[in-house]
């Protein structure tokens, strides 16, 4: 965003918040608070740079002075289920303004390992263990369009972004679903394909919790697979 002038959660080569934590290694779900410039300017980073306190502040607060229901960067700085923050910064070299990156982490569990990349025709062996008070409630499968380069004012025309909802849920025996997923305590396991006709894109696969004697379920993980 400080090289390039611009502020949003897509990168300049189409990534989005989940594939960049992926692809870094994180399997947990992450959400994504940042800010930087708007004027579409290409410039050098400063190499040593000396942030000034009372912009980093600044920053801060006009995340934490929006307005409901348009307070997104408020709700993530403010959500309890967030157990790590990775905070990033960078200043252009001729330019007095900090660029922010807040990567806020919901921590509930370990997952096996999925590849970043595969065929349209594999098999996803997706399988993990919550931690209390988390319980198990679903996997879902969604799928976005494959990256593609973004120029500095198309970026600074972005808006809120915005989780893709799972196209397909799978839920454990006993609800309806299209595959029964296994669970044993707070393990579960499931092998999945792509779909009827898998096309090429990022798909995205989710873990979806809940907390002891609730219905309402919420996602915990989210990892990208790119399929060419």
């Amino acid at each position: 965003m400080a090289k390039h002038g611009f502020t949003a959660h897509w990168g300049t080569d189409g990534s989005v918040p989940e594939q960049r934590y992926t692809e870094a290694g994180g399997t947990d779900l992450d959400q994504e608070n940042v800010a930087c410039l708007f004027d579409g300017v290409p410039r050098d980073l400063d190499p040593s740079p000396r942030f000034d306190p009372a912009l980093l502040e600044q920053l801060e607060k006009m995340f934490m002075a929006e307005v409901p229901p348009n307070d997104g960067h408020r709700r993530n700085i403010l959500k309890p289920g967030h157990h790590r923050v990775g905070i990033g910064l960078a200043q252009p070299a001729s330019v007095n303004q900090p660029c922010l990156s807040q990567e806020f982490v919901d921590d509930w569990g370990e997952y096996a390992e999925l590849p970043r990349a595969a065929a349209r025709s594999v098999t996803l062996h997706v399988k993990g263990q919550l931690r209390e008070p988390i319980r198990f409630g679903g996997i879902g499968l969604a799928r976005i369009h494959l990256p593609s380069p973004k120029s500095a004012p198309e970026l600074n025309a972005t808006s809120v972004y915005r989780i893709p909802a799972p196209e397909t849920l799978y839920f454990p025996p006993g609800f309806k679903t299209p595959k029964p997923v296994k669970v044993d305590g707070q393990a579960f396991s499931l092998d999945i394909g792509l779909g009827p006709g898998p096309r090429a894109g990022r798909y995205e696969v989710s873990i979806w919790g809940k907390e002891q004697g609730q219905s309402e379920l919420f996602m915990v993980s989210l990892r990208t697979i790119v399929v060419k």
